[in-house]
């Protein structure tokens, strides 16, 4: 007789024995149930950075559980833990879930890396990945990771908690919007594809990802958080002042991509273009980062 019931935090911790003498299953389907929404976050425990709110009454794939009694689930692009307090499944199916750790990540120090088929590194490069890049590890052996698409070698990668994956997936997304737009042209006062001046193009890019930026490169200044230049990851506002510049603060601004490089609308004789950071104007003028996500 099937029985359809709230795990709570206690009955949930009680079927960990079960669930972990059961070959693993596929994801099963479970009900929110919170009023005003759930959230899923990106670790186990309320002090996790939060991915999204799931609504109330909506089904969601469940793979795991935790040894506290949180689920990993899945909701349409998002993966994640929430409470088992506020998720109904049938019992049967939570007997059936794998005991699930919270998700590993890291961050490539040296780029690019190339990713392998096989932790050898004879073995076919599948892919490369630049620096800055963080991803979730799922294996780990004798001086390799196990990633979604292969093995990375471990020199060359530091762990860093779900709250910078976190920020570094959104940012990631952010910088593959603002590449589209490479070679658009520059246009004082423009804030379109039509043509962008610095602000214009940071300030539309975000737009599409709900954030709302001043529309000034020195007022932008006032947006998100403060990062150093050893902090920036992809997805960051990075800030320039131009020498003789009258700007109050900062007179040109670009959005850092990683690998120390930012794209950004640079002039009317070049438009939107990727630039090195290390090089000397873009050293000596650096200002600041932001960081909105």
């Amino acid at each position: 007789m099937n029985l359809s019931l709230r795990i709570g935090m206690k009955f949930a911790a009680g079927l960990l024995a079960a669930a972990a003498m059961v070959t693993p299953a596929l994801a099963v389907s479970g009900t929110v149930s919170a009023d005003g929404g759930l959230r899923l976050r990106s670790g186990v425990g309320t002090d996790t950075a939060i991915l999204a709110v799931l609504p109330d009454g909506v089904s969601v794939d469940v793979s795991g559980i935790t040894e506290e009694g949180w689920f990993q689930v899945s909701y349409r692009s998002h993966t994640g833990f929430v409470s088992g307090e506020y998720l109904e499944m049938d019992e049967d199916e939570v007997q059936s879930l794998d005991v699930v750790g919270e998700p590993l990540y890291g961050r490539i120090t040296e780029g690019p890396l190339n990713v392998r088929s096989e932790p050898d590194t004879g073995a076919d490069r599948v892919k490369q990945l630049s620096t800055g890049t963080v991803v979730q590890i799922v294996d780990q052996l004798d001086g390799w990771y196990g990633i979604a698409d292969g093995f990375i070698s471990s020199d060359y990668v530091e762990i860093v908690d779900a709250s910078e994956a976190v920020s570094s997936g959104s940012g990631s997304q952010v910088v593959d919007f603002a590449r589209q737009y490479l070679g658009c042209r520059y246009v004082y006062g423009g804030s379109s594809p039509k043509g962008f001046d610095c602000s214009g193009f940071v300030k539309y890019v975000y737009s599409n990802f709900g954030v709302t930026l001043n529309r000034t490169a020195s007022a932008q200044m006032d947006n998100g958080i403060s990062v150093s230049m050893g902090e920036l990851i992809p997805g960051d506002l990075v800030f320039f002042k131009k020498p003789g510049s009258s700007a109050s603060r900062a007179s040109h601004v670009g959005l850092y991509i990683g690998g120390g490089q930012f794209i950004h609308a640079s002039s009317s004789s070049t438009g939107v273009i990727i630039s090195n950071m290390d090089s000397a104007y873009y050293t000596t003028g650096f200002v600041g980062g932001r960081r909105l996500l």
